[in-house]
């Protein structure tokens, strides 16, 4: 885990990097004085964690924290400071953690074992587009579903956020034409299967769960652009005004998209 830690006092600084020199995994990339060299720095450099103090000249952690953000949205924030009436700023600018001085290793490494935690939660490696037409990217690769049927059932788990998709639902979505027999079943069975290939080819098998006549997707190891739509993310509302479209290759889509055009005509510019 690369972190930087920014202090005006350079003693904070030298303590911060012997305090984490034997704590595995954890890499000090960078360790500032001044803020404005920390921020450049981030601006050119992916970072997972920077450790903060708030009560710096020129341009205090707050602020720092704020602008460090809008470079690297995803990056963890750790206040460290000896001023805790700083709290609330902390929480205004959503930090995500707060360690006041003086502090020790067993500080430092509790904390970095939950920044850790969260680092890797906001790192999926899985980001599926349903605006538009389906795909499913893993480490920022498109994948290529050779079996139609298998990609149109992941489709349908996407849709559902993780609720469950019987054998009986999947059929009546993606063989509508079909009675509901032996030959339907297997050719389910063969989708689940194919998908659950795919995935472990990639590595990602975990984001796809079945049981007997059932699958279901884990909505907490994916990225979707409809998800973050539900969750008011606004660069979704975006990409989703742009395309116009929901899943489009699927007619059973239609129903999600028309609520989605429906919710989108009620929010205010």
């Amino acid at each position: 885990m690369r972190v930087i830690i920014v202090d005006d006092e350079r003693l904070a600084l030298r303590q911060f990097e012997m305090e984490t020199e034997e704590i595995p995994g954890v890499t000090v990339s960078g360790a500032f004085f001044n803020p404005l060299e920390a921020l450049e720095y981030v601006r050119n450099n992916k970072v997972e964690a920077a450790f903060l103090d708030i009560e710096m000249p020129g341009m205090n952690g707050i602020v720092l924290a704020e602008r460090m953000r809008e470079i690297q949205p995803d990056l963890v924030v750790i206040f460290i400071t000896g001023y805790e009436q700083y709290t609330l700023d902390a929480l205004k600018v959503k930090a995500d953690y707060y360690v006041t001085k003086p502090y020790d290793t067993s500080d430092i490494k509790e904390v970095l074992k939950r920044a850790k935690l969260l680092s890797a939660r906001q790192k999926k490696r899985v980001f599926v587009r349903t605006f538009g037409r389906f795909d499913v990217f893993i480490d920022g690769r498109a994948v290529y579903f050779g079996n139609t049927k298998a990609k149109e059932l992941l489709a349908l788990c996407v849709d559902r956020r993780g609720g469950t998709v019987t054998m009986e639902e999947a059929a009546d979505k993606l063989w509508e034409d079909r009675a509901y027999d032996n030959q339907v079943k297997n050719l389910y069975r063969k989708a689940v299967m194919y998908i659950r290939q795919i995935l472990t080819e990639h590595d990602a098998e975990e984001i796809f769960l079945g049981n007997r006549g059932t699958c279901q997707i884990d909505v907490l190891k994916i990225d979707c652009d409809y998800y973050e739509l539900l969750k008011g993310n606004p660069e979704a509302l975006r990409e989703w005004r742009l395309t116009g479209n929901y899943l489009q290759e699927y007619s059973w889509a239609e129903e999600t998209c028309a609520r989605l055009e429906l919710a989108d005509g009620r929010i205010k510019e």
